[in-house]
């Protein structure tokens, strides 16, 4: 019984240790997550649980009282742990309930999506010419502050998360004192700054520019489109020609097991 309590308490302590250090990296990748978020996952998220009272805009337009998104006020001065919170626990005295039932990826996916209702495209498109043409030579060209060594890295979603659009400004406007980033308030507008702010907070998502551009489809085009026969298109003829050869190989196969029978 000695030896077999001995051996059991050898086992177990690696397992504890095991365990806490995967609590830890759970507690900690949940707090701060290290990937960005992917907006496919949180547009699909925000459209089931959300949009029946913030709005399919996101301006809160359903339900009175709701957080509108597209508030500029509001957003600059928000950031996505904020968000996040609000999302897992709920907001009391409000109506707004907790969505617990969502994974944590799935929560920072849909608090990630809040962020295009404040994002507008045309002004993203904008700030990233005066990025490239301004910043990308210290943060780089992707954001990730490989131009020059302490440059502010903005796909370090741990860190973005937890800044607001309107210190970002204010870096951006006044510079950081003890570092190589200088004012850009006397040689960029509020507004050319304001949109390199909506540029930058797009290095912490996958697919912005996809979910956001314009479609170049329009109406009419759509409805040709959807009505045309699938199996006239050249990815439709490739699937006929290629199951007319399965079925041959499959009756030739068949019938040279009926002879050998």
């Amino acid at each position: 019984m000695k030896r077999g309590g001995i051996l059991f308490k050898m086992l177990m302590v690696p397992l504890l240790l095991a365990f806490g250090l995967f609590f830890h990296i759970s507690i900690v990748s949940g707090d701060y997550p290290i990937e960005q978020f992917s907006l496919n996952s949180g547009r699909e998220i925000f459209d089931s649980n959300c949009a029946g009272c913030h709005g399919e805009k996101g301006d809160g337009s359903v339900f009175k009282g709701a957080f509108n998104f597209t508030n500029n006020e509001l957003m600059i001065i928000n950031n996505s742990s904020v968000f996040f919170d609000a999302v897992t626990n709920g907001v009391p005295g409000t109506a707004m309930p907790p969505f617990g039932k969502l994974s944590i990826p799935q929560r920072w996916d849909v608090v990630s999506y809040l962020w295009t209702f404040w994002m507008d495209f045309t002004e993203v498109e904008h700030g990233k010419t005066i990025y490239q043409k301004n910043c990308a030579s210290c943060h780089g060209i992707n954001g990730d502050g490989s131009g020059i060594t302490g440059a502010f890295d903005f796909t370090n979603v741990s860190r973005m998360v937890r800044e607001e659009p309107e210190v970002i400004f204010t870096r951006v406007s006044d510079g950081v004192d003890g570092t190589s980033m200088p004012s850009w308030k006397d040689s960029l507008s509020v507004d050319e700054r304001w949109n390199i702010v909506k540029y930058i907070w797009t290095f912490q998502f996958k697919g912005y520019f996809q979910i956001r551009q314009p479609s170049l489809i329009t109406p009419n085009t759509e409805r040709t489109l959807s009505s045309e026969a699938w199996y006239s298109s050249p990815i439709g003829m490739a699937i006929i020609a290629i199951s007319i050869l399965l079925a041959i190989a499959v009756l030739y196969l068949f019938g040279k097991g009926m002879k050998e029978r």
